[in-house]
């Protein structure tokens, strides 16, 4: 439906609330394991970011529009606060509506991004991979596949691409708006904060130890936009650390919520 997020819930509604948000052609399913493990000692929901997963379509795909879609949705779930938590894509998200909306989170927890500027043209080529698939002559998904091999050789990453791949009675077709979102890249890869923007309530920064999307340089660009902010570190996990190393990230978080 139009302007509705999709979401999927776990856990009790008389626990505390944690938000949960996906990085760019993810989905709500990213972090069901992670929920799960959450669920005895929190309510979570994880959602669908416009034009992802089961979530609506929208030509504006900026990080803007999906901080604002998590107001509305927050709005129609009457929760005044929650603890917010993001990876990558998600995470920006994260940050923005933090410093929109610093009263409405009780905690940040953003996961391997920075608030920094990244290079627009790193995921271009996955895009491109994707809407280059001859879905109209597609005859399954292995078929799909082998297509994406010469320009996606990495397997794993591969299949996580193709969980978007859906199949409507005997057609297949891409969950996500890919020509939106290769359409906005230029401002999904920027900083998500303007100079001077911040939010000073406890947050925690994890960081895949294999990963470059966050590194110890960074730090400096963090504090200036989360003076009351930690990092930790998971060394042996890439840039999905919440999938790669679970029991660490679930560690960590844990830790995390537990200071008052």
């Amino acid at each position: 439906m139009d302007g509705v997020l999709y979401s999927e819930e776990f856990g009790s509604p008389e626990m505390p609330t944690i938000v949960c948000l996906h990085g760019l052609l993810g989905s709500s399913r990213n972090w069901r394991s992670v929920a799960k493990d959450l669920s005895h000692d929190f309510r979570v929901f994880a959602l669908d970011l416009r034009n992802h997963g089961e979530s609506f379509h929208q030509k504006d795909a900026s990080v803007k529009a999906m901080a604002g879609d998590l107001h509305l949705w927050l709005d129609d779930q009457n929760l005044a606060s929650v603890i917010l938590c993001g990876h990558s894509l998600g995470g920006k998200v994260a940050m923005r509506f933090a410093c929109d909306h610093p009263k409405r989170i009780e905690k940040l927890v953003v996961a391997d991004i920075a608030p920094r500027d990244y290079p627009p043209e790193h995921h271009l080529p996955t895009l491109d991979a994707l809407l280059g698939l001859d879905l109209g002559n597609l005859q399954s998904r292995k078929e799909a596949d082998e297509a994406l091999v010469s320009k996606v050789p990495n397997w794993a990453f591969r299949q996580f691409l193709l969980t978007n791949l859906a199949k409507r009675e005997e057609s297949f077709y891409w969950k996500p708006n890919l020509l939106a979102l290769r359409a906005s890249m230029n401002g999904l890869s920027s900083n998500p904060l303007q100079s001077g923007e911040a939010f000073d309530g406890l947050t925690l920064f994890v960081r895949g130890g294999k990963s470059g999307y966050l590194r110890t340089e960074h730090l400096h660009e963090v504090e200036k936009h989360f003076p009351n902010s930690q990092m930790e570190v998971l060394p042996e996990a890439g840039h999905d650390l919440h999938i790669e190393d679970r029991p660490g990230f679930i560690r960590v978080v844990r830790d995390f919520l537990s200071l008052v």
